[in-house]
């Protein structure tokens, strides 16, 4: 996607986007309530924790088939930002 281009995305409370951001949020808080979270294994680092709940929210996302990966994409994908511009602060 050329870097010029912008996607809106409708974040008011009961949009898609909205409702799927909560079924990412359960799983990604289920994730750190279990046995491979970090009230479990409280040594774990704040990047250890990131990416444990952002598996359990993508992979629960993917199994309800709410989301997919476009494989085509991610392998013609050269250069990537690893972070969202306004996030950079």
């Amino acid at each position: 996607m050329p870097e010029d281009v912008t996607i809106v995305v409708d974040e008011t409370e009961g949009s898609p986007f909205d409702r799927i951001r909560r079924i990412a949020v359960g799983a990604a808080n289920g994730w750190a309530l279990g046995p491979n979270g970090f009230y479990q294994q409280p040594r774990m680092t704040g990047a250890d924790i990131a990416h444990g709940q952002v598996r359990a929210a993508l992979l629960h996302l993917l199994e309800l088939g709410l989301i997919s990966i476009d494989e085509q994409r991610l392998n013609e994908l050269r250069m990537y930002k690893p972070w969202r511009e306004e996030d950079r602060g």
